[in-house]
């Protein structure tokens, strides 16, 4: 099971700079061990989150 939140960087500067956020949109995963910046192909998406679950 995935659980997603958007957060609006702009309004959470706090998160913002915990997670480094330098663009929009943003994916951070499972706390920082996975991190995607801009819009990803569905295939890439899924690969990364894999990637960062196994970590």
């Amino acid at each position: 099971m995935i659980r997603a939140e958007a957060v609006d960087a702009m309004e959470f500067p706090e998160l913002s700079q915990k997670f480094r956020v330098q663009g929009v949109p943003q994916t951070v995963i499972n706390s920082g061990k996975g991190v995607v910046v801009g819009a990803y192909p569905e295939q890439q998406m899924l690969a990364e989150i894999m990637r960062a679950v196994q970590n």
